[in-house]
């Protein structure tokens, strides 16, 4: 996993927990996309994570 990978894959994470936390009742429609793209490239990235996980334990 490049560097470059994981600082994406905690961005998304970021900004996915960010939205889920913070929109409450301002809640937009947009967000729920977002969160849907940012799922399917999580799911993409998760793979090389737990690889990751697997060489440093």
């Amino acid at each position: 996993m490049t560097e470059k990978q994981v600082s994406r894959y905690i961005d998304l994470v970021h900004r996915r927990t960010y939205i889920l936390t913070h929109s409450g009742v301002d809640w937009k429609p947009e967000y729920a996309s977002e969160t849907e793209q940012i799922h399917c490239e999580l799911e993409i990235l998760r793979p090389l994570v737990e690889q990751l996980r697997s060489k440093t334990a």
